[in-house]
């Protein structure tokens, strides 16, 4: 699986945590007004994350950027 880069615009996300209820290994709402990412371990990665997820991962994470009310999150492709 390639590596994808997933993004979170601060100032748009509300905390409508809807990724949270999704993926919660991944988006997890910490101290900020908006959700962060976190690696494996569970370590914030604060609001952008490049990691390679298995295809699992990455159907939950593309569930999660749809689901999104503010459109908030973005998935990209890593080079």
């Amino acid at each position: 699986m390639p590596k994808v880069t997933v993004q979170i615009e601060p100032s748009v996300c509300i905390l409508a945590a809807n990724c949270v209820g999704i993926e919660p290994k991944l988006f997890q709402i910490g101290q900020e007004p908006y959700v962060e990412l976190a690696d494996a371990t569970g370590i914030s990665q604060g609001t952008e994350y490049t990691f390679e997820p298995s295809e699992t991962e990455l159907e939950m994470i593309e569930e999660a950027v749809d689901s999104c009310p503010t459109r908030a999150i973005s998935i990209q492709s890593a080079t």
